[in-house]
Order: C-alpha cells, then sequence, then structure tokens
C-alpha cells in the first residue's frame, strides 16, 4: 500500500514539473520606449499565470491600433492619447498603468541651454496637434512666449524624416522622441539634447505627471480574469527593475528584437527613455489631468473628451 501510495504521489509531482501553459496571452507594443519596457520578455517570453505571453512588435501605431480593434491583442503599450481615443470610439480596452513618462527632447546643434532660448527659433515638429507639438505649445505659453515668438515647422511629417533632417543639418533644432533623439545625436556629433519637455514639465507645475504611454487590457479580460491582469501588471513591474539592473542584456534583447540597431545606441538611449511604472490605481487624477491638456488644446486629440472612469483598471495586490 505504501509503494502504491508513493507511486501516486511521484506520478503527480512528475505532472507538476512537466506541465505546459494553458493558452497565450498576446502583448501589442510600439518600436521605442515601449518595446524596451518589456526587454525582459523580449529576450525570453514568460508565463505567466500558466498562459504564455507572445510579444508582437509594431512600426507604425496604426499597425497596433488595428490589432485592437480586431482584438488580436490581451494586452497593448501605446500613446496614452491614443489610448483615450480608442477608448471613446467603443474600442474598449482599460489602462492598467502609465510606464513611459516623457521620452520627448528638444534637440539642437545650436548653443541652447534653456527652454527661453528657444524663443524665436525655428523648431521642426513632425506634424501640427501630435505630443510633442502640444506639450511644446504648452511650455510656451507658462514661459510667456507670445505666437509671434513661436516658430514652429511642421512641413516634415515623420519623426524619422525629421531625425533625418537634422542629421544633414538642415535642420538645426527639433522634437524628437526616442529612440530617434539617440540615433540623430550619433550620427551627428554635433547635436546634442538640450531640453527635455518632461523635466521642464515637471519644472513648470510638479504635479504634472507626462502620462505619455498607457499600458492598456482588453475589456473581457478586464472583467473576467482579474487575477490573470493582476499578475501581468505585477511582473511587468519585476520586469522594468530587470531593464535597469541588467543594461547590457537589455540593450542585446532590443537589438536581437530589431527595435534599436546597434548595442551602443540602446546603451545611450534606455536612460533618456523615461520608464518608471506608475499604476493607474495611482495615477488615474494625474492621468486624466494630462489628458485634458490635450482635450483643452484640441478635442480631437483625446477623441473628443476625456474617458470616464471606466477607462482605468484598478489594480488588486497579487502575492
Amino acid at each position: 500500500m505504501k509503494k502504491i501510495f508513493l507511486l501516486i504521489c511521484s506520478v503527480v509531482l512528475l505532472a507538476a514539473c512537466t506541465s505546459k501553459p494553458t493558452g497565450s496571452l498576446t502583448i501589442g507594443v510600439l518600436k521605442g520606449p515601449s518595446a524596451i519596457s518589456v526587454a525582459q520578455w523580449l529576450q525570453q517570453s514568460p508565463v505567466i499565470a500558466g498562459k504564455k505571453v507572445k510579444i508582437v512588435v509594431c512600426d507604425e501605431v496604426s499597425d497596433l491600433q488595428a490589432l485592437m480593434i480586431q482584438k488580436k491583442v490581451d494586452f497593448a503599450l501605446l500613446p496614452t492619447t491614443m489610448a483615450a481615443i480608442l477608448y471613446n470610439k467603443g474600442v474598449d480596452y482599460r489602462m492598467v498603468a502609465c510606464p513611459v513618462q516623457g521620452s520627448i527632447y528638444v534637440v539642437s546643434s545650436d548653443s541652447i541651454s534653456s527652454f527661453d532660448d528657444l524663443k524665436n527659433r525655428k523648431i521642426g515638429i513632425s506634424e501640427q496637434g501630435t505630443t510633442p507639438d502640444v506639450l511644446f505649445e504648452l511650455l510656451a505659453k507658462r514661459h510667456g512666449f507670445t505666437l509671434q515668438e513661436q516658430h514652429l515647422d511642421f512641413s516634415i511629417g515623420t519623426h524619422a524624416d525629421l531625425a533625418q533632417a537634422v542629421v544633414l543639418g538642415k535642420i538645426k533644432t527639433a522634437l524628437l522622441p526616442e529612440p530617434f533623439v539617440t540615433l540623430v545625436c550619433t550620427k551627428n556629433p554635433k547635436v546634442k539634447p538640450v531640453v527635455n519637455l518632461a523635466g521642464e514639465l515637471a519644472k513648470s507645475d510638479s504635479s504634472t505627471l507626462f502620462a505619455l504611454t498607457a499600458f492598456v487590457v482588453c475589456k473581457s479580460m478586464a472583467e473576467q480574469q482579474k487575477t490573470v491582469v493582476d499578475s501581468v501588471a505585477k511582473r511587468y513591474q519585476v520586469a522594468i527593475e530587470w531593464l535597469y539592473a541588467h543594461p547590457e542584456r537589455t540593450a542585446q534583447a532590443v537589438v536581437d528584437a530589431k527595435v534599436l540597431p546597434n548595442v551602443q545606441v540602446a546603451l545611450r538611449s534606455i536612460p533618456r527613455c523615461g520608464i518608471r511604472y506608475i499604476s493607474a490605481s495611482a495615477a488615474s487624477v494625474r492621468i486624466a489631468d494630462y489628458l485634458r491638456i490635450f482635450l483643452n488644446f484640441d478635442p480631437k486629440t483625446v477623441g473628443g473628451r476625456l474617458p470616464d472612469s471606466n477607462f482605468y483598471y484598478f489594480t488588486q495586490d497579487v502575492k
């Protein structure tokens, strides 16, 4: 009888040790800080709450939007303003956290030491009404710039093309996000990051949260699988801690995933990305205040109105 009992225990233990993940989780991210924030998962796909995690890296926001509209991703990392637009259009994802706060810089080959030096200076911006444009105009107003003292050039329509123009010296001063900041400065040593928009926002109002990126989850999972969502949120926080503890491995992971071209660029870019996990539970009011900046600038930039309270997912503690 004792031998039979021991045999049953051995079978149970063997089954537990060799059990496979049941189902999967798909997380859509964009190239840049969003993808860098999940570098640990790019290096090796984790199993969370018994489900294997798959990361899909998208080149363009429109590609990620399409996946979200088609419900092909369980989670996504995208600009907070775009998350608000999709939510207001009925693409029901809930914001779990803000993992990237500020990766937009003024870069210049001119001598600039403060935001005030940007008065009456031609500044290249990829597109009117985008996050760089809205936040720059807000800061310019706070610094007392008149409309006549702001010379914004929207003639180049993409970050990539604007970055190339700065590299070639066709534009001396521009607003760019990471990793374009590091790519430009690497290719043209005369160009330097001279103003950090997140830092300037904090100087003008310490309560302002530069809630650049939203980590969202689809409604059905938020309502029906809260334990899974909370487990993913917990592991994401650990992944971000890992990122800073292992910069070389992080850099190699994002290069292997073709997010950045080489390890040297990755190592320089990562510290400027502003990656830090802040839960929507803890910061829903500050995130709403951030979105209100865009609403006041142009309601279309957030989908016509501020998202209601259901936009925010309130994480439970996971032990």
